[in-house]
């Protein structure tokens, strides 16, 4: 085998390693921006914490890997969803600073994704353009709630 095929290896193997640990390393702890529960501006609620990000009323993600310096994360679909179990989502948002009510906004970048590293490797999307910036569509804008009484 030559170099570059070792080294393609290496990745390889490095990446499968980090896959099958299910979580990201300590430093890529999600932001406190986007943990709690919140309605979107469809009036659909969310209740995210560092390992689910769960969209009410049953529809939920297991969070495998946040990459906050690219504002996004990875998570698998649960098997009990409507569709697309099992398979791979990217979700990227972006802070909202000229907005009084909705403090975030989020796109699913990829929601039916073969692999994790397929999540990862989804097409960008346009932050800065944030009515189309979601495939052709816009991100969805998310206020703050208070925490449902247990």
């Amino acid at each position: 085998m030559n170099p570059s095929g070792r080294s393609l290896l290496a990745i390889v193997a490095g990446v499968a390693v980090w896959a099958c640990a299910g979580r990201a390393p300590a430093e890529e702890s999600p932001p406190a921006l986007v943990l709690g529960e919140f309605v979107d501006d469809y009036g659909i609620r969310y209740s995210i914490d560092a390992d689910q990000w769960v969209q009410h009323p049953g529809v939920r993600y297991h969070l495998r890997a946040w990459h906050p310096a690219d504002r996004f994360a990875v998570a698998q679909n649960d098997s009990g969803n409507p569709g697309d179990g099992g398979l791979w989502t990217r979700i990227d948002w972006a802070a909202l600073a000229d907005s009084s009510e909705y403090e975030w906004a989020f796109c699913y970048a990829a929601y039916r994704a073969p692999t994790q590293a397929d999540a990862v490797l989804a097409e960008r999307t346009r932050r800065d353009t944030p009515r189309t910036g979601c495939n052709g569509y816009p991100f969805s804008r998310m206020k703050r709630v208070a925490q449902p009484e247990r």
